[in-house]
Order: structure tokens, then C-alpha cells, then sequence
């Protein structure tokens, strides 16, 4: 789906990834964002991701404006209609971070720890 470019310079081969970004939507299991909010906290991200969320939708995307027309942006980009509690991911090199949409319509980072 995604083209990785591979750029030759004097016999060595530099590998470049394009930045993506990733929705995540809420599956069927109901769940107010209280209780989400708590089991990701206690499942851990990536195994709340499998168990409450459908598998990523992505795109390319090279750089974004994070201010109040985001969301209208991510749904035209998407073609769905993002809702409190879909997550999203954006992952550039090694770099990933994620945020849920909130009930207010704010988006809320969510941080990894180790």
C-alpha cells in the first residue's frame, strides 16, 4: 500500500520510511471512555488497541495542521466519521505517538511507558 523510497548516494543505500498516519476505530464492545480510559491503562496500549479497536486505516501524510479543522481534515482524508474514543497514530522513522478524541472533541495523547 505504501511506497518506502530508496535513495542511492555513492554506493550506499539510504532507506527512507514515509511518515503515516493510522485511525483506529472503536470496535462494537461497548464501553464509555471512563472505562476505556482505565483499560488502556491497565491492558497496556497495544493490547487495548486488539481488543477495543478494528485494525488501522492508514495514509501517507507528510505533514498535518493540529488546530480546530483537524478532525473535518481526518474525515475527508478517511471517508468515515471519527468518533470519542478512535485513536490515532502518527509514526514517522521510530517515532510513533498516539492521541483518543475525546467527548469534547479535544484529542488526548496517550503516553507509553516502559
Amino acid at each position: 500500500m505504501f511506497q518506502d523510497h530508496i535513495i542511492y548516494t555513492h554506493g550506499v543505500s539510504v532507506y527512507l520510511i514515509m511518515p503515516i498516519l493510522r485511525i483506529y476505530r472503536r470496535n462494537s464492545t461497548f464501553m464509555d471512555l471512563a472505562e476505556l480510559v482505565e483499560e488502556i491503562s491497565r491492558l497496556g496500549l497495544v493490547d487495548a488497541l486488539q481488543k477495543y479497536h478494528n485494525k488501522p486505516l492508514e495514509k501517507e501524510a507528510k505533514s498535518i495542521v493540529a488546530g480546530p479543522s483537524f478532525l473535518q481534515y481526518l474525515n475527508k482524508l478517511f471517508q468515515i466519521q471519527i468518533s470519542a474514543g478512535d485513536i490515532i497514530q502518527f509514526e514517522s522513522g521510530n517515532t510513533s505517538k498516539y492521541y483518543m478524541l475525546s467527548a469534547t472533541g479535544t484529542w488526548d495523547e496517550i503516553i507509553k511507558l516502559q
